[in-house]
C-alpha cells in the first residue's frame, strides 16, 4: 500500500477494534504508518499529522483515511 502523499510505502504498524480483554476481540481495521511522515525530513506532509505520518483503513471498506482512529 503506498502513501497517497508522498508514494513511498506504508508499513504496517497496528490493528484497531474492540481488543481489550473484556471485549469480543474483533479487529475492525489496521494502522499504517509513512516512513517519510516519521522522517520528518520535510519529504512528507503526513508529518504534520496530529499522530505523524498515520494512516487507518476499516477491514470492512477498505478506504485508506489520512490520521489515526479514534
Amino acid at each position: 500500500m503506498e502513501c497517497p502523499i508522498c508514494g513511498a510505502e506504508l508499513l504496517y504498524h497496528d490493528k484497531f477494534g474492540r481488543l481489550a480483554a473484556h471485549q469480543d476481540g474483533k479487529a475492525l481495521g489496521e494502522i499504517y504508518k509513512c516512513p517519510n511522515g516519521e522522517s520528518q525530513d520535510g519529504t512528507c506532509a503526513s508529518e504534520l499529522f496530529h499522530v505523524v505520518g498515520s494512516f487507518y483503513l476499516y477491514l470492512d471498506d477498505g478506504v485508506l483515511r489520512e490520521g489515526y482512529p479514534c
